[in-house]
């Protein structure tokens, strides 16, 4: 049952994010329509005739998507707990429990792995590469892989071995 939920609130988050994506989409076209109404409203009339209180619509209808894309925000960070947090906290108490911890490292123009696909990295059998993060995007490693400097290397393994591994990542 404990995956069915965990699966169901991951599904919830997932249509929140979405839900937030099309408030924010929606507040971008009412400040674009607000922006063209002022515009509009400038070019036809002289200073002291144009009328403000026509756009007051507009500015209601810009309040109330910004007031339903923060109660979204709000719902959304709720949800965070369940479907990101308490994982990540079993993951840590899982890796105490058997001796392993977790680093991230960033790989230098120097260092060793700079340009070498994964396959060639030196690395103790107990300790992997579980993520690289390149730029805005996460990578999932392949032996493929080539590790280029900048990479923000995600290394998981046992507490004795890590060291001597970050060590052959960046020397």
């Amino acid at each position: 049952m404990a995956v069915a939920e965990r699966v169901a609130s991951r599904v919830q988050v997932t249509k929140l994010q979405l839900q937030a994506e099309d408030a924010e989409a929606r507040l971008r076209q009412a400040y674009e329509s607000l922006g063209q109404h002022l515009y509009a409203a400038h070019a036809t009339h002289s200073p002291e005739t144009a009328k403000v209180d026509d756009s007051l619509p507009l500015c209601e209808d810009i309040c109330a998507e910004q007031r339903a894309l923060q109660e979204i925000r709000d719902r959304l960070a709720s949800r965070y707990d369940d479907v990101l947090i308490l994982p990540l906290i079993h993951l840590q108490e899982d890796l105490q429990a058997g001796g392993g911890t977790i680093e991230r490292v960033t790989i230098v123009p120097s260092a060793q792995a700079d340009g070498k696909p994964l396959s060639e990295v030196a690395l103790p059998e107990s300790v992997r590469i579980v993520l690289v993060r390149r730029n805005d995007s996460l990578l999932f490693p392949s032996d493929q892989m080539v590790l280029r400097a900048g990479d923000q290397v995600t290394v998981i393994g046992n507490r004795s071995a890590l060291p001597g591994a970050i060590q052959s990542l960046l020397a």
